[in-house]
């Protein structure tokens, strides 16, 4: 019972807030630092994973910070108080081998093609070109087009 008490201690304790004055860091890289509160606005400044930018000031959902060069805004949700850890810290095991890795970065499509046809699935081979041409297709301009057209994430309303 105690034990329960004390994993239950540790799982509501406060998150690390973003405040001014303190850091933050972009969730991912090449984040754009925006001229205005606006995801819309003009993009002056791209940001890095890894780098501490300080906090000017928070207004609704928006995040002022100042980077080497410039300030602006920055959605909330694409920042974090904490930086961003190099390396999986979880206890269960991700660790891959080089050639595991060389595999993922090369595809699946040449794999998923010869497996399709060695289990005789020739829709299976053709699913997964249909899949690659589609995903080809899509630029960032559509994924904010979509983001925008439902009002996720920046494009949400809150400012």
């Amino acid at each position: 019972m105690i034990i329960l008490g004390i994993i239950a201690m540790i799982s509501i304790a406060p998150a690390v807030e973003l405040e001014p004055g303190k850091t933050a860091y972009v969730i991912h890289d090449g984040q754009p630092l925006l001229a205005e509160k606006d995801p819309d606005s003009n993009k002056i400044d791209k940001l890095k994973t890894h780098h501490a930018y300080t906090i000017i000031q928070i207004s609704g959902k928006w995040v002022q910070l100042k980077s080497d060069s410039a300030s602006g805004w920055v959605y909330q949700g694409n920042l974090s108080a904490e930086e961003p850890p190099d390396v999986n810290n979880s206890v269960f095991s991700t660790q891959a081998s080089v050639a595991t890795n060389n595999a993922a970065a090369r595809g699946l499509d040449d794999d998923a093609k010869v497996y399709a046809d060695r289990k005789n699935e020739p829709e299976a081979a053709n699913d997964v070109g249909w899949m690659e041409n589609q995903n080809a297709s899509i630029t960032d301009d559509d994924v904010q087009a979509y983001m925008k057209g439902h009002k996720l994430g920046e494009y949400s309303g809150s400012k």
